[in-house]
């Protein structure tokens, strides 16, 4: 592989990007990243991503409409990651559960774009019920490419959401030395963000900072997430933070037909604070690895 990693210069091509959650992660995680192509079919999800990109919150690149027809050679050597939230349908406990059998199975396309661009990092995220069905056949595909693979099961909860959202996640490296480099580079970045009071990602000793950040340790500044349900006096203090939010009872909101794209969106998305957790903690599980000379 010829990818140069560059000290502060990562990036990455991004494919069934949804809302650019999982992208928002890996920022979290190396504040210099950049996505420098998103790949999504879906016509809403589209448009969330262009009009993050208008408020400053995802990186301005294109936006290729089908995986099936991405070809990645042009990318060859130009970027150091491949992030993919590829469809979970064939894997879903809520689904029928064909793998390899349904339509919507696109990890062989993963595969062959992973192939043909030849980063050194994938990074890449599911539902819980792949780890049943497929990973085992996504893991020998990634080693017979020269990958190692670290995967874990990961929710937002652990950072701080009211919901549990419980998601696999696959790091696969193909360069010892380049996972050091990205660990040390993130390791710094943790550094700064310990002085800094903000959200440590990846580091499992982070508890104190995160409460700082998700939960206004001044009391001046609304959380990251809202409270729980049931936390009733949570929920006054964060409405007076946020007056412009508004509560709604189950059945009883209007504009349901509405936001129905916008609740189907977010559902299949990727939480941003969770994928930056997830990587962090997958690349110090590389990093041990390496330390400790196993291999899978």
């Amino acid at each position: 592989m010829n990818v140069a990693l560059h000290p502060q210069n990562f990036s990455g091509v991004a494919l069934a990007a949804g809302a650019g959650g999982l992208e928002l992660g890996v920022s979290l995680g190396i504040p210099d990243y950049r996505t420098v192509c998103f790949v999504e079919r879906d016509a809403y999800a589209a448009a969330a991503l262009v009009a993050r990109m208008e408020d400053a919150a995802l990186d301005e690149a294109p936006i290729w409409s089908d995986l099936v027809t991405f070809d990645g050679r042009p990318w060859r050597g130009r970027v150091d990651f491949l992030t993919a939230g590829y469809p979970c349908q064939p894997f879903s406990n809520a689904g029928k559960r064909l793998g390899e059998k349904d339509p919507r199975h696109l990890w062989p396309h993963v595969r062959r774009i992973l192939g043909e661009i030849q980063a050194p990092f994938l990074f890449a995220e599911n539902v819980l019920g792949h780890v049943s069905l497929g990973l085992e056949n996504v893991r020998k595909d990634l080693f017979a490419m020269g990958y190692e693979v670290e995967a874990g099961i990961f929710t937002a909860a652990e950072v701080g959401a009211p919901h549990i959202r419980k998601r696999l996640f696959i790091l696969a490296y193909a360069d010892d030395e380049k996972l050091r480099n990205l660990a040390g580079h993130v390791g710094k970045e943790r550094e700064v963000l310990h002085r800094t009071g903000q959200v440590s990602v990846g580091d499992s000793a982070c508890g104190d900072s995160l409460d700082v950040a998700l939960y206004g340790g001044n009391g001046e500044s609304a959380s990251l997430f809202p409270p729980d349900a049931g936390e009733f006096d949570a929920w006054e203090r964060w409405l007076q933070l946020r007056p412009d939010l508004q509560p709604a009872i189950s059945r009883s909101a209007p504009g349901l037909a509405y936001k129905l794209d916008r609740y189907r969106l977010t559902g299949n998305g990727v939480c941003p604070l969770a994928a930056g957790y997830a990587l962090g903690t997958l690349l110090d599980a590389a990093q041990r690895r390496l330390k400790a000379g196993k291999v899978v």
